[in-house]
């Protein structure tokens, strides 16, 4: 515990234990009944007191999406605030990415007052829930609900250790109103989760590290399978190392740069072909309905939840399951092949004469951008040109394979499902890298799930304006393309405007980022896209603007580019560079 004289009431001690527990920012959403965190945070900062910054946010969804965007940067824990029941729920959708981003988030929300004095508005009795804590308890590791009786700071402390106890992930506080500015005592030491012990996985069980280094040496042909090792770059290195002295393959997902693209042992070839396969740190490492590893083939499996508790119905098999941190384990496995015997050498000496190479991570525009509309594959080639090594980028639309990216902690993918994710992740991504470049890449409806408004305003209030790209292809894949493969010889389908599929009209994105002062531009030559990235990169590195660009790709289902959904023509655009 910290010492130093601890604040006069809940919400000060809330907010003192955070800071000592490591959060950096309090992502704010206001509400009646969290006022008192505002003159918390506005005592502490007065008297030059340890406190997080407060930063107001438009929209709880932002919020909380910024949140995971600062995590994924710093590995620290955050905070978020919303309006009672309400704001809770305007998190939406960012909840589930949380939880299945493993962000060490509290969210808290505010609760009404319960005294008759101070219930002065209808809503104090509309807001009042019998368990506040249900709207998010399948999706968060630990709910509490703050009393008047309870050590406020130890609360926090405890809520923000189990955040931060593998596997990470969010935690909720509900805040009565009353207590918040319930009076504590002013002298004291500070509690943190770190004085109450964050709990640290090792290598895992010897006999699994033992096998595993056994078989990785002697396999024909073996494969790690990952998704998170790129959480730690220090795991990075070591996947590499290992891919490298024992001529493994790695078939990594892009939900972080978990192996440098640049690196020979990638590989994307069907797991039937391999008569080894480690699970490292991955959810979701196959579909049995869409492929499976051999029956004959081992299967090793690692991580800090191995068996994926958090889904109820789990059927993919292994021969061994640890639990285990990443790192420690590759370096304990790496430890072991170091006493290779001589057939075990040669085993080795054969795989690494033949690494995968073929595979091209780089993409090419096949001749097609001079005269060609954008598509998916055109865009990540102007991508990929155009991104610097320590730029960041967060996506939620197209594969990104072809984007090289060689840096770790340089590529983040939300993890869960819900779309809305990518541009306000961007923001606190660059926020808490200090306004490091960042570049969203989103499709269009995803962008209007994510309050693409209240993005930019933060993105203005921060001074960490993002270049947003989004991919506009009028409408929702699954509205469409996969309607049409439920219902081939449907109707809906058949319609000119596909209901509930089409976006039509679309919306004029450029137009709306140049209403709230942004740069804006719409791009619908393949030809564009590499002058039209510089453009926004100057934009917010030189005049400090966000920056949208509309990049128009052909629909889904026509594949056209369907002069009948757009607002304006091109032509009537006039200057697009403001």
């Amino acid at each position: 515990m910290t010492s130093g004289p601890a604040a006069a009431s809940a919400a000060a001690a809330v907010l003192a234990a955070a800071a000592a527990s490591g959060v950096q920012r309090l992502w704010f959403n206001s509400g009646s009944e969290l006022t008192s965190f505002q003159e918390a945070n506005a005592q502490a900062r007065y008297h030059g007191r340890p406190t997080p910054e407060l930063i107001t946010c438009p929209h709880e969804h932002v919020a909380l999406t910024a949140a995971m965007g600062e995590t994924m940067v710093t590995g620290r824990p955050a905070m978020t605030a919303a309006h009672a029941d309400l704001g809770l729920l305007h998190h939406g959708g960012a909840i589930h990415n949380a939880m299945w981003g493993d962000h060490p988030i509290m969210i808290m929300s505010g609760y009404p007052p319960t005294r008759a004095e101070a219930r002065t508005s209808p809503v104090f009795w509309k807001q009042q829930r019998w368990d506040q804590g249900s709207i998010v308890r399948q999706y968060v590791k630990w709910d509490y609900k703050l009393s008047a009786l309870d050590d406020a700071g130890l609360v926090v402390a405890r809520g923000l250790q189990v955040a931060l106890a593998p596997r990470p992930g969010p935690v909720y506080l509900a805040m009565p109103e009353e207590v918040g500015r319930h009076p504590v005592p002013a002298d004291g030491p500070t509690p943190s989760a770190q004085r109450l012990g964050i709990p640290r996985l090792g290598p895992g069980d010897p006999d699994v590290v033992s096998e595993v280094a056994r078989r990785l040496t002697t396999a024909r042909r073996p494969v790690v399978v990952t998704d998170r090792v790129g959480v730690n770059p220090q795991a990075v290195a070591l996947l590499a190392d290992l891919a490298d002295t024992l001529g493994v393959q790695v078939r990594a997902s892009r939900y972080r740069m978990n192996l440098p693209d640049d690196n020979p042992w990638h590989t994307t070839d069907p797991l039937d072909q391999f008569d080894v396969i480690v699970v490292l740190d991955h959810p979701v490492p196959w579909m049995p309905a869409v492929e499976r590893p051999r029956d004959d083939a081992w299967i090793g499996w690692v991580g800090p939840d191995p068996i994926e508790s958090r889904v109820p119905l789990y059927e993919l098999r292994a021969d061994a399951r640890t639990t285990a941190d990443p790192a420690a384990f590759l370096a304990a496995v790496l430890a072991e092949v170091g006493s290779a015997g001589p057939g075990d050498a040669d085993s080795i000496r054969r795989r690494r004469q033949h690494p995968p190479a073929a595979r091209a991570r780089r993409a090419t525009d096949g001749g097609a951008a001079a005269s060609g509309v954008p598509t998916p594959a055109l865009i990540a080639a102007a991508l990929d040109r155009h991104l610097r090594p320590d730029d960041l980028l967060t996506w939620e639309v197209f594969d990104t394979a072809t984007v090289s990216r060689t840096k770790p902690g340089t590529l983040f993918e939300k993890g869960g499902s819900s779309l809305g994710w990518s541009v306000a992740a961007a923001t606190g991504a660059s926020i808490a890298a200090g306004g490091a470049h960042a570049v969203a890449v989103t499709g269009d409806g995803s962008y209007l799930f994510g309050s693409p408004d209240s993005c930019l305003w933060l993105q203005q209030q921060c001074d960490a304006p993002v270049v947003t790209v989004v991919v506009n292809n009028g409408g929702y894949r699954t509205g469409t393309t996969t309607l049409a493969a439920h219902y081939p010889g449907g109707l809906a389908v058949t319609e000119p405007t596909v209901l509930g599929g089409h976006l039509t009209p679309s919306p004029d994105f450029a137009a709306h980022a140049r209403s709230q002062g942004c740069y804006g531009e719409r791009v619908v030559a393949a030809a564009d896209l590499a002058a039209a990235l510089d453009r926004a990169r100057t934009a917010v590195e030189r005049d400090r603007v966000p920056a949208v660009l509309d990049v128009w790709v052909p629909e889904h289902l026509t594949g056209s580019m369907d002069p009948g959904r757009r607002a304006r023509t091109p032509a009537d655009e006039g200057n697009t560079d403001g």
